[in-house]
């Protein structure tokens, strides 16, 4: 699993990229920055599986920590 975290301004944007083998800690992480902070996901392929989550500065590292802290588990 791969998180990727840009910071453009105003707005930042986390991306989490996994295998289709990792699908359930995939979820479980994007669930976790979710609930964590109110943030948008769009989420897109079938093997490899990425999540972008974009929000606010603030909000977005409050997820990018969340699952962090998902996948450390």
């Amino acid at each position: 699993m791969k998180f990727e975290f840009k910071d453009h301004g105003a707005v930042a944007t986390l991306t989490i990229t996994s295998s289709l083998l990792e699908l359930r800690r995939h979820n479980r992480a994007v669930d976790a920055a979710l609930l964590s902070a109110d943030v948008r996901a769009r989420t897109s392929g079938l093997f490899i599986r990425r999540t972008v989550i974009s929000g606010p500065v603030n909000r977005s590292m409050r997820a990018y920590k969340a699952a962090a802290r998902e996948v450390a588990k």
